[in-house]
Formats: structure tokens, C-alpha cells, sequence
């Protein structure tokens, strides 16, 4: 047998009861415009962030670009310096072997020979050069408006290179 009994609340623990049942039900937060607000506002600080990266990255692929043309200048500068002119016609793959470095010829009518080595975006460096003066640059292009490519590149005349920069290549 269950015992039921009656509870009698005092008029003060009546009150505390039912401001407890309102604070309960009294949920506060965030609207749903609140939540799209802060949403965009991430968004944005988000795609900021990845433009900028991006842009991190591209400057640190044409710093290494520069470097590793830098050390074929110096090994083609130093065969110069022995040989009185700098590797090309029909010896160059043995020529350019002697000073260091490794090259293929590349498609038929093309002057420049490509190097075994690629440049930070995954294409050979390429090389074309004269008895007295020669040029490296990337197999990267970036195309302007009116048509002309800009890349980078290093040249180099009479045993003695230039610092490698970003623009139109040189004629040799």
C-alpha cells in the first residue's frame, strides 16, 4: 500500500520554485543573425588568410628559383674561368657536364636546352647561351596583356652573372 501524502509548500518556497521554473525556461543565445554575422566575419578573415598564403608561397618558390639559378651561374661562371667561353654548339652536353651540370636538348628548332633539375613549379630550368654570354630561367611564365611572357631568369656575359630577376628575357 503506497502511502500518499500531501505536501504543503509555505507561501516562500512556493515563490523560490517558481523562480527556479523561469530561469529554466528562461534559455538565453545567440539569434540566428548573430550566428551569420559571426559566420561572414570568419569567412572573410578565412579567405584573407588563404590570398595572403598564397602569396607567401609564391614569393617563397622565386627566392629558391633564384637561388638554384645563382649556383648554375656560379658553375658556368667558373667553367668561363677555365675555358675562356662558356658551353654551347655541338659539344654543350659534354661541356655543360664538366661544369657541373646535366642537360637534354629540347624540342627540334628550339636554341635552349633544358637541365635535369626543375624549378619550384615542376618545370625544367632552361638554358641558352653564345661563346660570351649565356641566360637560365624557369620554365614558368607568367603572360601579360599584350602578349609577352615575363620570367625569371640569370644571364651572364664574359665570366661574370647578373643577380637573377623577374621580367622579359634577354636576346641573345
Amino acid at each position: 500500500m503506497q502511502d500518499f501524502r500531501v505536501r504543503v509548500f509555505s507561501h516562500k518556497e512556493r515563490d523560490g520554485e517558481i523562480m527556479i521554473r523561469r530561469l529554466l525556461r528562461n534559455e538565453k543565445g545567440f539569434t540566428m543573425v548573430e550566428m551569420m554575422v559571426v559566420m561572414v566575419i570568419i569567412a572573410v578573415l578565412v579567405a584573407g588568410g588563404i590570398k595572403f598564403y598564397q602569396g607567401y608561397i609564391e614569393k617563397a618558390k622565386i627566392t629558391k628559383a633564384k637561388a638554384q639559378i645563382s649556383t648554375m651561374q656560379a658553375a658556368l661562371d667558373i667553367y668561363y674561368a677555365e675555358n675562356g667561353a662558356y658551353p654551347c654548339g655541338d659539344e654543350l652536353e659534354a661541356d655543360m657536364l664538366n661544369a657541373g651540370l646535366v642537360v637534354r636538348e629540347t624540342d627540334e628548332g628550339n636554341e635552349e636546352y633544358a637541365f635535369d633539375m626543375s624549378d619550384p613549379w615542376g618545370k625544367s630550368y632552361l638554358y641558352k647561351s653564345t661563346e660570351n654570354s649565356f641566360y637560365i630561367r624557369t620554365g614558368w611564365e607568367k603572360k601579360q596583356d599584350q602578349g609577352s611572357a615575363t620570367v625569371l631568369y640569370g644571364e651572364g656575359s664574359n665570366g661574370t652573372s647578373k643577380e637573377p630577376v623577374v621580367g622579359e628575357l634577354p636576346g641573345l
